[in-house]
């Protein structure tokens, strides 16, 4: 009965295991972690744990590129195939609906798996470096597994779901984002709740519904993980979390099975790049309307980077955020956890709206039609770059202004102001902005040559160039007895990462200008 089902697996697997950019990505990540371990055994003596320290800055950036890759890498695995109208030539071939969602989704979330086992040893070196137990590796390991079973079956609904990869990226994210803030709710309610009984005296057993409760608030990987990574644990593999994930990707998978004949019965034959514009009449107000005097502007704000709709939802979004911050103002932990999920939203957001301007352009082969118009490639690219970043602006703005109505944020800085140099604190935020902008260079340099997961690369390529930059000042410093200004270490980053944005930005044009000419 399954003779043949998995033949589209089996492809998969084999053009992976010859593909050079699939071992070049693994190489890749074993290098970061080398250069991680090196910067951690040479700064050592400046911590505790060095062991822990160098884990949990894995584990962590694990769990964070596992996201990036749900939303960019799971959830397209069916709506390109939406988008090039071969479904029905795979339904067509005697392909099975279960084939091909094994197909395209199996030998993805294989990939993602093998990245796990390739740095598996490399982390053990952790338990030798003091502070992490084997045990607690291997926890770790299960608990990233399970997320990623749960990333690769929700992924792969939302695929089979959606209209077009954009529409299931934003599915996702609404998705991933009830999963990391429901259990963050059920937790603190559940302490609230404990904290009552002992307030009244009582003794702290809960009911049916307050264990359910607790056991929701456990289900979220960053919950496990800050378990795992605590002095003493000793706890099995087997938590709430790897089964609640491994059993909620097998549930979406089965879902996607059942519901792919429904979802893929009239398979949208747009282009992919229509955004949310197409589905309303001309009439509505999110119509694209007449072009505007810059006409590339207005087709990447419209239909690229979403319109009017997409607008509206970053509004509600970084409104959401921005009402967070003006409510834990008081409190510093949530304040400045809130403002770092605030400052990483503004930075995916803008490189996915830019690498997306680019790799449109390339997927739909419209680079050489635009090179005939009578627009020189700068003017062409800068255009385009412009209309998707308009889509954009209100994400920063929402930002500023939320923090400039924090009024204990802003007492706190203003302090900070008067104690510490104003000089280096100056020089620290343009490190942070030039960060953020290397972030988005490199996503639209890879946008060009990768077909998916350009963000994902760029933030990893980021966080690289990051700690090699950071490694280079501890080699320099250490000789000299650690006696380097902080004035000169930032300027030095600073200058590191206006060079990588100026080679990135030469790149992205000559990169176009080659694609143009074929």
């Amino acid at each position: 009965m399954l003779d043949g089902t998995f033949a589209l697996l089996e492809r998969s697997l084999r053009i992976d295991s010859r593909a050079w950019s699939s071992h070049l990505a693994r190489l890749g990540l074993l290098l970061a972690i080398y250069v991680s371990l090196s910067y951690t055994r040479l700064t050592s003596f400046l911590i505790g744990a060095p062991g822990l320290h160098f884990f949990s800055g894995i584990a962590y950036l694990d769990v964070f590129f596992m996201t990036l890759l749900g939303i960019s890498f799971f959830a397209t695995s069916i709506t390109e195939e939406k988008e090039e109208d071969t479904l029905g030539l795979m339904l067509m071939a005697g392909i099975s609906p279960l084939g091909i969602l094994a197909g395209k989704s199996g030998g993805r979330l294989w990939q993602s798996m093998l990245l796990i086992a390739a740095q598996y040893p490399f982390v053990l070196l952790a338990v030798t470096m003091g502070g992490v137990m084997q045990s607690q590796v291997w926890s770790v390991t299960v608990a990233l597994v399970a997320y990623l079973i749960f990333l690769a079956g929700f992924g792969l609904l939302c695929s089979t779901l959606a209209p077009n990869s954009k529409s299931a990226s934003t599915w996702m994210v609404i998705g991933l984002l009830a999963y990391f803030f429901i259990p963050m709710l059920a937790g603190y309610w559940s302490f609230v709740h404990a904290n009552w009984q002992m307030s009244q005296g009582g003794s702290t057993s809960t009911t049916v519904g307050w264990q359910l409760v607790e056991a929701i608030s456990r289900v979220s990987v960053f919950t496990q993980m800050s378990q795992i990574l605590t002095t003493g644990f000793g706890e099995t593999a087997l938590s709430i979390q790897v089964i609640s994930n491994v059993l909620m990707g097998i549930f979406c998978s089965a879902l996607a099975w059942l519901c792919f004949g429904i979802a893929t019965r009239s398979p949208s034959s747009e282009v992919t790049s229509r955004g949310f514009v197409s589905r309303y009449r001309s009439y509505s107000p999110f119509s694209a309307g007449r072009p505007w005097t810059h006409p590339f502007r207005w087709k990447d704000f419209h239909f690229v980077a979403g319109g009017g709709p997409a607008v509206c939802f970053r509004l509600f979004y970084y409104g959401i955020l921005g009402l967070l911050l003006f409510a834990f103002d008081g409190d510093s932990n949530w304040f400045y956890f809130f403002l770092f999920l605030l400052w990483v939203s503004v930075v995916v957001d803008a490189a996915r709206v830019i690498s997306r301007s680019l790799q449109e352009e390339v997927r739909g082969q419209t680079l050489s039609a635009l090179m005939l118009l009578p627009h020189s490639i700068n003017k062409v690219v800068y255009s385009k770059l412009e209309g998707a970043l308009l889509n954009w602006l209100p994400a920063p703005v929402l930002g500023i202004v939320t923090l400039a109505l924090c009024p204990n944020f802003n007492a706190d800085l203003d302090s900070v102001l008067r104690e510490e140099r104003v000089d280096v604190i100056l020089l620290g935020m343009v490190v942070l902005a030039l960060f953020s902008v290397m972030v988005c260079h490199l996503a639209a340099l890879i946008s060009l040559y990768a077909r998916w997961g350009a963000v994902p690369l760029a933030i990893g390529l980021s966080i690289g160039i990051y700690i090699a930059v950071a490694m280079l000042e501890a080699v320099i410093m250490i000789p000299l007895g650690g006696s380097m200004n902080e004035y000169v270490l930032l300027s030095f980053m600073a200058l590191s990462f206006l060079g990588i944005c100026g080679a990135c930005h030469l790149g992205v044009l000559l990169r176009v200008q080659s694609l143009a000419t074929r």
